[in-house]
């Protein structure tokens, strides 16, 4: 933080953008923390200590912390997060183990594409909240409708990503590789894939933010344990302090599983994350 500002923003010689380009991942770090606190700081000013917006509608940070201390203590912050984890992992690793293999094929074979991927930008394009009352249907009640939500909102990301990253691999390459004698099943290994994994670890960080808007959607209608369940009782008794701490754990657990999905992906395909910014 000292060597933050100490080098301070030059804005003489390509303005604040530069300067914050130029900085470390520790300096970017230091200064994302003091907008976060300055942002909290005005908050808390502006509806705790002047009261110009009624703290039932917006809880100050201090009444969110305060809410969220409750809801740890009478247990129904552990209760409905381990339902929403066990739906959200299962639903996810569905749409992984389906969608992979479906985008690989697609991304290979013509046939396959023009029959599943009409079908699939057309399932995709419909809000997941319109499947909420149907999952009900079809799955009954409890964790069964969250699950189909998790998955139908997670699978077409990676699925339609995967297909896009087979398409695009460079054509010089594939024929370099048939000259050389490179089957089918070598292709797959030694072309398709590495040149596929950049597009499929951007399908999986947009899966992540997706299967958790289908999860609280489908628990937010219906469910009667999970962060979504969790979330609409506390609003319904005007507990608004406990739904958005609720709510600011359920965010928490969206960035930190996108954080899981680029940390995977360093180890596994370094290469994609050097920018030339």
């Amino acid at each position: 933080m000292t060597a933050l500002l100490a080098t301070g923003p030059n804005l003489g010689r390509g303005g604040l953008a530069a300067w914050l380009a130029g900085l470390s991942a520790r300096g970017k770090a230091a200064v994302i923390a003091v907008e976060v606190v300055m942002l909290l700081v005005l908050w808390q000013l502006v509806v705790g200590v002047f009261g110009w917006i009624s703290p039932v509608f917006l809880p100050p940070p201090l009444a969110i912390a305060q809410g969220f201390g409750e809801i740890v203590a009478n247990g129904s912050l552990a209760a409905n997060a381990g339902i929403s984890v066990q739906a959200w992992l299962t639903g996810f690793a569905l749409a992984v183990v389906v969608g992979i293999p479906v985008g690989l094929l697609m991304g290979t074979s013509l046939p396959v594409d023009r029959v599943i991927g009409p079908i699939a930008w057309t399932i995709y394009a419909t809000p997941s909240i319109a499947y909420q009352p149907l999952a009900k249907a079809w799955f009954g009640f409890g964790i069964g409708p969250v699950i189909f939500l998790v998955t139908i909102s997670a699978i077409f990301p990676i699925l339609l990503n995967v297909a896009a990253g087979m398409r695009t691999t460079n054509p010089s390459i594939i024929r370099a590789a048939r000259v050389y004698g490179a089957g089918r099943m070598r292709l797959y290994r030694s072309v398709y894939l590495p040149s596929t994994i950049p597009f499929l670890f951007a399908g999986l960080r947009q899966a992540v933010v997706l299967a958790t808007i289908g999860m609280v959607v489908a628990e937010l209608a219906g469910s009667s344990g999970g962060m979504g369940a969790l979330i609409i009782r506390a609003s319904n008794t005007y507990q608004t302090d406990q739904a958005f701490a609720a709510i600011a754990v359920v965010v928490l657990w969206s960035v930190s599983m996108t954080q899981v999905v680029t940390a995977i992906e360093r180890g596994v395909a370094p290469w994609t994350r050097k920018g030339t910014r």
